[in-house]
């Protein structure tokens, strides 16, 4: 690989992943001095209202008489989920996962919402004047009806409102969604003679903790999707942050609004599981996502929070012995790419992909497609086994780029002496050197741009790799030979940390391979600068791999053992490079020889051309340009047919009739 192409690749890949990391707190503070003003704005409106006469649920107290009500749950689960129901709002007091543990080697199920004071999911919340946020309605409700796969809940107020709620599991849908499904309504009756003002109601979707890798808070978010974008508010606006060299810094929200029309699906998401609640009809017109404090011994800023979301319904006033109801699909369950998209609305947007979507969606799909193979021979490395092959894959789709970047390299180190000789030749005429650099580069066929291509193709895919490998639920806790969880940095826990810094050996085995990859390319420039950043180069991507998924790295580190593979292939093949002249032309030479010709023509025109304004040089030049091109078509048909013939001296083009 050539090595000053490959300097410039790894600087492109740590400024794109400083972007990654910088951009997503930037979109989130832009965003979020946008909110503040918003919500300044709602509550100096909403101090502004006084109660109306008509009747506000909001107004009481959020717990109302009956906050000390005893709860009372009820369970209703298939072969994947058990959904355990409460009284107290007729909601979802939380979901079991049967398939996915909580813990490393653990037989407790993960359990979502399943977070130290959260609200149920799907509880419902109303208006309240008295608060910027929505008061909780957690009344007791009656379980009036049950069965195996479904629970009905009701509320009556005599004189006031009755709320009835109903959950079934979702059967008879072959979609892949359906398993981690619950079908849900809610309908609210006014029973007075008075219109009953709602206001809005909100709808609960649940609360989620942090993963341990989710080191930037970038996952854990609550996720709106409008028809055709989404939008997330991301836990990371809810911790202090200094921003980068004192730029950027920003206080902690204490919540967050996100006022978005024409909302059709929302979801509240860490970096594995997500809940998603669909309406059928019924859009809503924003959300709040609001952080839950949780008692950690975690020094990571972003591991003390967990993250609960609301959906907002504007409701108004419901006329007497009318009602509004609502209903849809309450997703609980993995973050999988298909999975997502069987539900048919968008939902995949949940993964989060950003930018390089393009490439982590295929790329998703591909590895779960390798996977089903290698499942069946090593069901307990399968996945290590995926990245591997899908690594080899990509390799060999890029491997006739990487031969031409490899080739240009070769030849560009053989180029050395002469190009030594030009800059020592013309040492004080740097606009001279760049010439007869480029002249002789022409005349022996070397293009060196043709190295950068293969590098800029491989940003996208790396990029892209990284958030399906982040955001995937495959592979948490996947095991491949010593590593225990591919999501995660290969800590090996029986080893001594050096100063409080645990033993990664994936990133060290990639540094040795970078260290060897390096010295057996050719080496296109003698600079002392590009010779130290060569030295440098392991230690570099060492530190800048080492708390990276080990998912990741091991897949840097097959493509670099695929590279050295490449290099030696054509170092030693019959294809090996040779150094010789073009016997005609190519673009480039003729590209110098027009650059040359410009120079001399402007140079004949002398100090007088150059006064002259910038789009008159340019009007000449184009003149000259196209004289210079009409004289060349006019040799090249010298002494043929096509040669133009001159005109009779006499006036005439041809001879007299006899």
């Amino acid at each position: 690989m050539d090595k000053k192409n490959t300097i410039i690749g790894i600087l492109l890949l740590m400024a794109a992943f400083y972007f990654m990391y910088d951009s997503s707190k930037k979109e989130a503070e832009g965003m979020r001095r946008a909110r503040e003003m918003a919500a300044m704005e709602a509550a100096e409106k909403i101090q502004e209202q006084k109660p109306s006469s008509s009747q506000m649920i909001g107004a009481k107290s959020p717990f109302a008489k009956e906050e000390n009500a005893k709860e009372e749950r009820f369970t209703v689960s298939n072969d994947d989920i058990s959904a355990i129901f409460s009284n107290k709002g007729g909601s979802i007091s939380s979901v079991k996962l049967s398939k996915y543990a909580k813990f490393q080697d653990s037989e407790e199920s993960f359990s979502f919402n399943d977070v130290p004071g959260a609200l149920p999911a799907m509880s419902l919340a109303f208006f309240d004047p008295a608060s910027d946020l929505p008061a909780p309605f957690l009344n007791a409700f009656s379980l009036v009806s049950k069965s195996p796969d479904s629970a009905t809940y009701e509320y009556v107020e005599p004189g006031l409102m009755k709320i009835e709620r109903k959950y079934s599991l979702i059967k008879g849908v072959k979609e892949e969604y359906s398993p981690y499904a619950l079908r849900t309504s809610t309908k609210i009756t006014n029973l007075s003679s008075k219109p009953l003002d709602l206001k809005t109601v909100w709808l609960c979707l649940g609360a989620v903790p942090p993963t341990e890798s989710d080191v930037y808070g970038t996952n854990l978010a609550l996720g709106l999707y409008d028809g055709s974008s989404s939008h997330f508010s991301r836990s990371s606006s809810f911790v202090d942050s200094s921003g980068f060299l004192g730029l950027g810094a920003s206080r902690a929200l204490p919540y967050e609004y996100l006022n978005i029309d024409g909302v059709r699906w929302g979801s509240i998401k860490n970096q594995f599981f997500s809940s998603v609640f669909t309406p059928d009809s019924a859009v809503a017109d924003g959300g709040l996502a609001i952080p839950i404090a949780l008692e950690t011994q975690s020094g990571e800023k972003y591991m003390k929070n967990a993250l609960s979301g609301f959906l907002r319904f504007n409701v108004g006033a419901i006329p007497p012995e009318q009602s509004w109801e609502i209903s849809g699909i309450y997703y609980v369950g993995p973050k999988e790419l298909d999975r997502l998209f069987s539900m048919g609305g968008h939902q995949e947007e949940v993964m989060n992909y950003g930018w390089f979507g393009f490439v982590s969606r295929p790329l998703s799909r591909l590895m779960g497609w390798i996977h089903s193979w290698i499942s069946v021979i090593s069901p307990e490395w399968g996945w290590g086994w995926s990245i591997i092959i899908l690594t080899l894959l990509v390799r060999l789709v890029l491997w006739p780029l990487t031969s031409i970047q490899i080739k240009s390299a070769q030849r560009m180190a053989k180029m050395q002496g002469p190009i030594k000789e030009i800059r020592e030749k013309y040492k004080d005429d740097p606009k001279r050197i760049q010439q007869e650099t480029m002249k002789i580069y022409s005349e022996y066929g070397i293009n060196p741009l043709a190295g950068c291509l293969p590098i800029l193709i491989q940003i996208p895919i790396f990029i892209g790799l990284y958030y399906m490998l982040q955001t995937s639920c495959e592979i948490r806790f996947a095991h491949f030979l010593w590593i225990k969880d591919l999501s995660l940095p290969d800590t090996i826990a029986s080893c001594p940390s050096v100063f409080g810094i645990p033993l990664h050996v994936l990133p060290l085995i990639n540094a040795a391979v970078t260290f060897i990859q390096m010295h057996i390319t050719p080496t296109p420039s003698t600079d002392k600068t590009q010779a130290m950043m060569f030295k440098l180069m392991p230690v570099i991507l060492l530190l800048f791999f080492y708390n990276f998924p080990s998912g990741l790295v091991l897949y840097w580190l097959v493509q670099s053992l695929l590279g050295i593979l490449q290099s030696l292939i054509i170092r030693l093949g019959a294809d090996r490079v040779k150094l010789q002249k073009r016997s005609k032309p190519g673009f480039m030479q003729r590209f110098q020889e027009a650059m040359e010709q410009a120079q001399a023509a402007q140079n004949q025109r002398g100090e007088s051309f150059k006064k002259l304004p910038l789009r008159e040089q340019l009007r000449i030049a184009r003149e000259d340009a196209l004289k210079a091109k009409r004289k060349k078509r006019e040799d090249a048909l010298k002494g043929t047919m096509y040669e133009k013939r001159k005109k009779n001296p006499g006036g005439r083009s041809t001879p007299k009739k006899r």
